[in-house]
């Protein structure tokens, strides 16, 4: 049975890398379009992606301290093996752009 904690760090690890990959396409789009002041947004994505770049390296060092390895199956289904157990982590689609969609406005 996994902690709470360790099922934050899990989920942290698996979503946050789509929180990036949003924010990184989002900050694409912006460079792109046709928007006459696209400064302000692109320097507040830079300033997420700054403080989403701490989250996911300290994400990253309690993984390794924790000794947590995953294996992925598909895009959201993992194996992750934690203290000699295998437990698999499947999030559906909807759930997890909801999770990011939150996670984004945090950063923002």
């Amino acid at each position: 049975m996994l902690s709470e904690d360790e099922n934050e760090i899990i989920a942290d690890y698996i979503l946050l890398p789509l929180v990036r990959k949003t924010l990184e396409r989002d900050k694409k789009m912006i460079e792109e379009s046709k928007v006459k002041f696209k400064e302000p947004y692109i320097m507040m994505i830079d300033k997420a992606l700054s403080q989403l770049a701490k989250d996911l390296n300290k994400v990253k060092r309690e993984v390794y301290k924790q000794k947590i390895r995953f294996k992925k199956n598909t895009d959201l289904h993992y194996s992750v093996f934690v203290r000699g157990y295998e437990h698999n982590k499947k999030y559906h689609p909807y759930i997890a752009a909801d999770w990011v969609r939150k996670r984004i406005d945090t950063y923002l």
